[in-house]
């Protein structure tokens, strides 16, 4: 029986893990999707699965008790907010074990299993559509959030210990600062954890380390990191206890790196509970320069860590991006290098704690979704599938493949990655549209993993073009460097990348080509449109299109500290912006931008559509502004199915 091609609702619909952990002693593995409607549990000796759940949306993020016997997962219930919750695996028994104004994240268990440790923001459950009669105060920087509007003083995540059994919950910090990413150490003594509360709130994504300690006479928070910034943003790391609870292992931006990067690299540290010093543990090479990674396209390992310690053998293993890849490094005690454990051509974004030997990791490839696998950290290339994403999609439908190849760049600088993913049910002799997408960041960068997009298009009989130029990550620190996302150089790399595909795939026409991207890869189909003549239609999408605007009304504010002057910089901010140039646009041009977006205002999507249908009151150009939609594509099933829809139309309109 032949299989079918992918289509819109696929893309939609496409399963995605939530979270998960397993339990070796037991031999049970737990998970959670937007498919399941509970959190699973398997027997890993029976092959039986059983569902629990709360009744509540949204349920993910499940992690077995120590003994084995419970499992906890979040979920949103009626009338209460989301919540922790238990779930007896012998009993079958699922109780709400918190009842908290906020809605809980990340809830872990004590090691002793008495109690739970979780976050909570106060604002996030208690946002409503009722307008508040409160005005918004605004006295320095940081005072909003994408996705999340206005921060106000009851909106910071704070954490709280809840009694396993009576659902006791006490809350452990509190003020105007965030607190995330928390642990135990294996004794269930301390807890560390990451805030910033001794950071000015301009500094955005500024956290330090700080440990508790719970049989104190008075429990607080106390700072043990000074003058290093630990990893939040945007792919975080929980800090990880050593064995014997007395120093953390924690990812740190780099002190050393080249501010021209932009966003630093992130190495691992040493922090002594007691003080002093902390140990750098990481040096960079040639194969793995960073203990952080950014893959723009893969979505598996949502819910697990990034960092997780051998108990056995006090080795660190982590994920890192390394040309394309995103792979599992382990870095042995007194190494200051990494080893690589499982690389190659996939994307692992995920790793469940480490016992008797083996490790559950969430594990992509590019003509297959995300599964949790299971590896012997002795035979690590080796590994049993416990769990595969979107197997329907998998059995029934064709996946086509996808071909890479690296050129160097027209300067000599460095080398780009690109891909191209070819049309389904391809026909020799034919000539194929093409789509060229660009990412966002710019520091994020495509992985090998799947992208449901990308097939879907594929289906249709595109073919895909896709490349991380410079400025993005895991292609080492010179690739990465931010100015040469903005100074042309990332702008020639991917003109030069789509003449390379042309060359190698003589089927894919050249007369028929197409650019969308999002956020930076808005802003570059935003350049591309107003500087190249060589595409015939472009979709922007949650774009860049005036610094100005960014500068002032993003929730990233701007800077103008490295101008003489306040007029040099607003000319500059000027002169930069893809907006200055929208009289030279004269290609068919789709603009899709949410309402609510924060990071790149949508008065941006107005200003662009304003002045290229201002300078060409005959050119096709639309704009489609989505509701309740922050800086991302539409999360609403029925938006989502107009968004890509909008797309669709777009390109067989001006490309087929």
């Amino acid at each position: 029986m032949s299989k079918r091609l992918m289509t819109l609702e696929d893309c939609i619909g496409i399963e995605r893990l939530n979270g998960g952990d397993w339990h070796a002693e037991k031999g049970l593995v737990c998970w959670a999707s937007n498919h399941t409607g509970g959190v699973m549990v398997k027997n890993l000796k029976t092959g039986a699965e059983t569902k629990y759940t709360a009744r509540g949306g949204g349920e993910g993020y499940a992690r077995f008790s120590p003994d084995g016997k419970y499992v906890s997962f979040l979920s949103s219930l009626p009338g209460k907010g989301r919540q922790v919750c238990i779930a007896d695996l012998a009993s079958g028994e699922v109780k709400a074990l918190t009842s908290i104004a906020g809605a809980a994240m990340e809830p872990l268990w004590n090691p002793d299993g008495k109690h739970i440790l979780f976050s909570s923001s106060q604002e996030t459950a208690d946002h409503t559509d009722a307008p508040s009669d409160e005005p918004v105060v605004i006295e320095d920087f940081h005072y909003k959030v994408d996705g999340a509007g206005f921060i106000r003083p009851d909106g910071h995540v704070q954490l709280f210990l809840a009694d396993a059994e009576t659902g006791e919950t006490r809350q452990l910090t509190q003020g105007e600062s965030d607190w995330m990413h928390p642990c135990f150490s294996p004794d269930g003594r301390y807890i560390a954890a990451v805030g910033n509360q001794n950071r000015p709130k301009e500094e955005s994504i500024g956290y330090d380390l700080f440990v508790m300690d719970l049989q104190a006479e008075d429990p607080q928070f106390r700072q043990i990191s000074q003058d290093l910034i630990m990893v939040s943003y945007p792919n975080p790391i929980r800090p990880v206890f050593m064995p014997d609870g007395q120093s953390i292992i924690m990812g740190v931006l780099d002190p050393l790196a080249d501010p021209a990067l932009g966003y630093p690299p992130a190495v691992l540290y040493s922090f002594s509970i007691g003080g002093g010093e902390p140990v750098r543990l990481f040096q960079a090479d040639a194969g793995c320069f960073q203990c952080v990674q950014f893959p723009y396209n893969a979505f598996c390992g949502n819910g697990l860590d990034k960092v997780q310690l051998d108990p056995d053998t006090g080795s660190v293993y982590f994920v890192s991006g390394w040309q394309g890849q995103a792979n599992l490094y382990c870095l042995k005690p007194g190494d200051l290098h990494a080893h690589p454990v499982r690389v190659g051509k996939r994307v692992i974004h995920g790793l469940s704690r480490i016992q008797q030997g083996k490790m559950m990791i969430a594990e992509g490839l590019t003509d297959r979704p995300e599964a949790y696998i299971l590896i012997d950290l002795n035979e690590p290339e080796a590994g049993e599938t416990l769990v595969q994403s979107a197997s329907e999609v998998l059995a029934e439908c064709e996946i086509t493949r996808t071909e890479d190849f690296f050129f160097a760049t027209l300067d000599g600088e460095s080398r780009v990655h690109g891909f191209v993913t070819h049309p389904a049910r391809q026909e020799k002799g034919k000539k194929y549209p093409a789509v060229l997408y660009v990412h966002g960041g710019p520091h994020p960068f495509y992985t090998y993993g799947f992208t449901a997009e990308f097939q879907a298009w594929a289906a249709r009989g595109y073919a895909v073009l896709w490349c991380n130029p410079r400025g993005s990550s895991g292609y080492g620190s010179r690739h990465q460097n931010y100015v040469r996302s903005v100074d042309g150089s990332a702008y020639t790399d991917i003109l030069q990348f789509t003449d390379e595909a042309l060359r190698r795939f003589d089927w894919i026409d050249e007369n028929r080509l197409g650019v969308t991207g999002g956020s930076y890869g808005g802003y570059m189909t935003n350049w591309i449109a107003s500087h190249a003549k060589r595409f015939r239609a472009y979709i922007t999408q949650r774009s860049v299109v005036s610094d100005l605007i960014g500068y002032a009304s993003s929730d990233m504010q701007g800077d103008s500290k490295k101008y003489p002057n306040f007029e040099e910089f607003m000319v500059n901010a000027l002169r930069t912006s893809p907006v200055s140039y929208a009289e030279n646009i004269d290609r068919p041009f789709l603009i899709l931008h949410g309402e609510d977006d924060l990071r790149c205002p949508v008065e941006g999507a107005h200003q662009l559509f304003t002045a290229i249908k201002d300078t060409h009151p005959d050119l096709p150009v639309r704009m489609v502004i989505f509701p309740q939609t922050p800086h991302d594509q539409p999360r609403n099933p029925t938006l989502l199915r107009r968004y890509y829809q909008e797309m669709y139309d777009w390109f067989d309109r001006f490309l087929i």
